[in-house]
């Protein structure tokens, strides 16, 4: 099998073009960036209207607290709320932090609003196909079928009086993957807010967490990349202020015997969605962005864009795989598609 797995940034914020922070002329007050490595992606921090001293104090801070949840919410860290629910399953509840109550029971209700398209119970499914391993490999419809009933969302039962999380099923397990990055992203800007600075954008992989306006007052500004061009873009999207998601098969991959298979599953066929090329959504925290992209992937055009719709502050992008663009009634006056 040929391994070759490309973790790309889908979209990223053209406004600083990464601003040559280096370069000479840099005022003061920023802006002043940091990149870290945090949840198996690059993390990029920027932070305006700071002194370089304090915009350091923002970064560290904000960081920290993303690199405690990460150990809190990652079911490939040992010891992890996650790697505890999950180790107990079918036998016990186990009591976990509030921020692993918050994230799962958010985690729940997209599972809820999207008719199960987004799952947080899909770990078995990602570990038959040997998603987080160097050992990916396309599994048989059988091995696919005797797995599919460890993936039920309704079976996770959550008590908050307790504070415990309880998996009622032997073999369940949580994987967070499509929230957790997401929340965590919010909760890096959660940590700071009470800080001196004006505006940080904070961008984990296509993850972009902007909850302040822009000091110069104009609008930021994202590239959307085209699914089926990683060097062009697919549309540029204007916001004041916000969250930004996406979801693509061409962000992880591996190819097999000529057919190439991507890493987000649709919980209830257990292989690859393949209605449409990319996702972009847009709302009013990271996490809603981050799981509602995954939801809106696997369920299409129409059905993706119908729950978009339905829910108050949220748009999306949708790029089918003629390389089309749909775009929700509240962007068309802040998007600029361009031609394929």
């Amino acid at each position: 099998m040929k391994d070759s797995i490309y973790n790309k940034i889908s979209i990223f914020l053209m406004l600083l073009t990464f601003i040559s922070l280096n370069t000479v002329g840099c005022s003061n007050s920023g802006p002043h960036q940091k990149t870290v490595f945090i949840m198996d992606t690059s993390v990029d921090i920027v932070v305006h209207g700071a002194s370089k001293k304090q915009a350091k104090l923002v970064m560290e801070k904000a960081v920290s607290k993303m690199e405690q949840l990460e150990k809190i919410l990652s079911g490939h860290i040992s010891g992890s709320d996650v790697s505890r629910i999950n180790e107990a399953a079918g036998r016990a509840p186990v009591k976990v932090r509030s921020e692993t109550i918050y994230a799962v029971r958010k985690a729940l209700k997209i599972a809820e609003l999207s008719k199960g398209a987004f799952d947080p119970t899909v770990g078995p499914l990602l570990e038959l196909w040997g998603w987080g391993t160097e050992k990916l490999r396309v599994p048989s419809t059988e091995e696919i079928n005797k797995v599919l009933p460890l993936v039920d969302y309704k079976a996770v039962k959550i008590d908050e009086n307790s504070s415990t999380i309880f998996l009622t099923k032997p073999g369940m397990k949580l994987d967070l993957g499509g929230i957790a990055k997401g929340y965590i992203v919010d909760q890096g800007q959660e940590a700071v807010k009470e800080m001196p600075f004006k505006a940080m954008f904070i961008n984990a992989g296509g993850d972009i967490s902007i909850p302040r306006n822009k000091p110069s007052g104009e609008k930021w500004t994202i590239a959307i990349q085209s699914p089926h061009d990683p060097q062009s873009w697919a549309a540029v999207l204007e916001i004041e202020k916000g969250c930004v998601a996406t979801s693509g098969g061409y962000e992880r991959y591996f190819e097999e015997d000529g057919e190439i298979y991507h890493h987000i599953l649709d919980p209830k066929k257990g292989v690859p969605g393949k209605k449409v090329a990319g996702v972009t959504v847009v709302a009013p925290d990271a996490a809603w962005a981050d799981a509602l992209a995954t939801a809106t992937f696997i369920l299409g055009k129409q059905e993706g864009m119908q729950l978009l719709e339905s829910l108050e502050g949220v748009e999306g992008v949708i790029i089918d795989n003629q390389g089309e663009v749909q775009v929700s009634t509240g962007l068309k006056d802040n998007i600029t598609v361009m031609s394929k």
